[in-house]
C-alpha cells in the first residue's frame, strides 16, 4: 500500500509538481494550501509524512507543527520543514522534536524525493531531531499543462500573491472565427471550459479523476458570456479562470479574456454554475476533502487582487 505524504504549501504553482512528482514515484499525495487546512486534512488522511512550509496566510507552520505534536494522533509523523528560512531562523521560530527535518527552498525535486525516500525508505534511520542537507540540483519539474509558449494553460504569477487563478494563452484560428472575421461567439464558451479544466488539474483535481475514480460528474446549469469587444484571426488571448463561489452541491467559475492585440483589452467575460452529481445523475454534496482543498481559492480572481 503506498505512502501517504501531505504537502502543506500556499504556492500552487510549487505544490502541483511536486504532488505530480510525489505520485510518480509511487507516493499517495494530499495537499493543502494553509496551515489550517493542512491540520484539518492531516487529521483526516494520516499521512506517514508531512511536507510543510512556514510562512503562510494566518495560521503559520510553525502554529500547525505545534498543535501536530500536541495531538496524540498526529505527534509521531515526521515532518519536513522546506522554508526559505535558515536552519537558525527556523530554530528561533519552532520548538522542534524528533522527527523534525529542513530543507531549505529553493530546492530541485531530486533533493525532496531523496529525503522523502530516506525517511520512509526500508532504510530509514531512527528519527531523532536531524537536520538533512539542503539539497541541490533543477527546479522541481513543471505541471504537465505547460509550455507556457503554447496554447496549453499554465497557473498565472498570481498564484504566487492574493490572487488564486489560472490563466493560459491561445492564438486565434481560422476556424475559431465566423464570416465576419471575428470569433465565433460560442467559442468562448469553449475557452471557458478549458480555463475551468486546468483550473482545476493545477490545483491538483482532474476531471476524468473525479468521473471516474469518485463518481462525481460537474454537469453545468448556468452558464454566461458578456462580449465587450471583438478578437480576429491571430490574436493572441489571455484566458483567466477562478472559482467563484462554493455551495454544498455547486460550484461556479468565472473567467474574463484579454486580448494581447488590443493593448490588453478585455474581450469578454464568462460565469458558469456547475452541480455536483453521482453517477445515478442525482446530486451529491461535495466531498470534505475537496472542499478543504478548493476553499483559499474561492473569491480570489484578479480583480482581488
Amino acid at each position: 500500500m503506498p505512502r501517504t505524504i501531505l504537502v502543506v504549501d500556499d504556492d500552487a504553482t510549487l505544490v502541483a509538481p511536486l504532488k505530480d512528482g510525489l505520485e510518480s514515484a509511487g507516493y499517495k499525495v494530499a495537499a493543502a494550501f494553509d496551515a489550517a487546512q493542512g491540520l484539518l486534512l492531516a487529521h483526516e488522511v494520516r499521512p506517514d509524512l508531512i511536507i510543510l512550509d512556514y510562512y503562510m496566510p494566518g495560521v503559520d507552520g510553525g502554529a500547525m507543527y505545534g498543535r501536530m505534536r500536541a495531538s496524540p494522533d498526529l505527534a509521531e509523523v515526521p515532518v519536513v520543514f522546506s522554508t526559505g528560512l535558515t536552519l537558525e531562523e527556523l530554530r528561533g521560530k519552532v520548538k522542534s522534536g524528533p522527527k523534525t527535518f529542513f530543507l531549505k527552498k529553493p530546492v530541485g525535486f531530486s533533493g525532496i524525493l531523496s529525503v522523502v525516500n530516506q525517511i520512509l525508505g526500508e532504510d530509514r534511520q531512527a528519527m531523532s531531531s536531524v537536520v538533512l542537507p539542503v539539497a541541490t540540483g533543477t527546479p522541481p519539474p513543471a505541471p504537465a499543462c505547460v509550455p507556457a509558449a503554447s496554447s496549453a494553460p499554465v497557473l498565472g504569477s498570481a498564484l504566487r500573491s492574493k490572487a488564486r487563478y489560472s490563466e493560459f494563452q491561445v492564438r486565434v484560428s481560422y476556424a475559431d472565427t465566423d464570416k465576419m472575421g471575428i470569433i465565433y461567439y460560442a467559442n468562448y464558451l469553449k475557452y471557458f471550459e478549458q480555463g475551468r479544466t486546468e483550473l482545476l488539474r493545477a490545483l491538483g483535481v482532474r476531471y476524468r479523476d473525479l468521473e471516474i475514480q469518485r463518481k462525481i460528474f460537474l454537469p453545468a446549469v448556468e452558464a454566461r458570456c458578456q462580449y465587450l469587444a471583438p478578437s480576429r484571426y491571430d490574436d493572441l488571448l489571455t484566458v483567466r479562470t477562478w472559482i467563484a463561489r462554493m455551495g454544498r452541491a455547486s460550484i461556479s467559475f468565472e473567467c474574463d479574456v484579454v486580448d494581447k492585440d488590443l493593448g490588453g483589452e478585455a474581450v469578454a467575460r464568462g460565469y458558469s454554475r456547475h452541480a455536483l452529481v453521482n453517477d445515478l445523475w442525482r446530486t451529491t454534496r461535495m466531498p470534505d476533502d475537496l472542499r478543504i482543498l478548493l476553499a483559499p481559492f474561492v473569491g480570489r480572481g484578479p480583480s482581488q487582487v
